[in-house]
């Protein structure tokens, strides 16, 4: 999808079907069930950093959640691509408490503890060799409060599922072509929690979710330690 010969309205067109297939088919509600409770549990104003983000859709349901509650809240939302962050910023127009920035997910250019929690979604199938380990340890470099990733699970169930189900809700021969790729080069409960003991965290927790989702989280104390 971020590939420089995928034109601008190719890749506008891919974002939204993604946006709405993370919405119907969970995951949306993957990473807004077990973050929502961390947000309510913290001091505002909040300083929320999503990684990878993409369309910022996600960021666009967490702000909506924090409206609707009160809660005050900032989100960081960063991808490296140009023209995906144009397109997000675009997306978050009437988001002020969004800021889309473009950067490196494996350097995030953020301070220790810059943030009270750093999240990525559906980016970690996309990297290779040590890159997940490095994703996972600048995250938690980042985070004071807490750490949580998203990602697939790969099988043959998932897989065969996700290609009957694409060509059913998009269009876009982009998502087509991506999403049974994506289970492909997904992971299993247990390979999660491997990468995330494997970067550093001291206490990372995997919680399945509907249509084929994971998510492994770490709380860590003040102190930056596994809470």
């Amino acid at each position: 999808m971020d590939q420089p010969e995928v034109g601008v309205e190719d890749l506008r067109r891919a974002l939204i079907d993604l946006a709405r297939v993370n919405r119907l088919f969970g995951g949306t509600r993957a990473v807004l069930g077990p973050l929502r409770p961390w947000l309510a549990r913290l001091r505002p104003p909040i300083r929320l950093l999503d990684v990878a983000t993409g369309f910022a859709d996600l960021p666009r349901a967490i702000a909506d959640w924090a409206r609707r509650t009160g809660t005050r809240l900032t989100v960081e939302a960063l991808d490296h691509h140009p023209r995906i962050c144009a397109l997000a910023r675009e997306a978050c127009r009437d988001y002020p408490e969004i800021t889309i920035r473009q950067g490196d997910a494996l350097a995030l250019p953020y301070p220790d503890q810059g943030c009270d929690l750093a999240m990525a979604s559906q980016v970690l199938h996309h990297l290779e060799g040590a890159q997940p380990i490095r994703l996972l340890q600048e995250l938690r470099r980042v985070a004071r409060h807490g750490v949580l990733v998203s990602d697939l699970r790969r099988g043959t169930w998932p897989y065969l599922v996700t290609a009957a189900t694409l060509p059913l809700v998009s269009a876009s021969p982009l998502i087509r072509h991506d999403g049974p790729l994506s289970i492909r080069r997904g992971f299993l409960p247990t390979e999660l929690v491997g990468l995330a003991r494997a970067a550093g965290w001291p206490s990372p927790q995997v919680r399945r979710s509907a249509f084929f989702r994971l998510v492994v989280m770490d709380a860590m104390d003040s102190t930056g330690r596994g809470a």
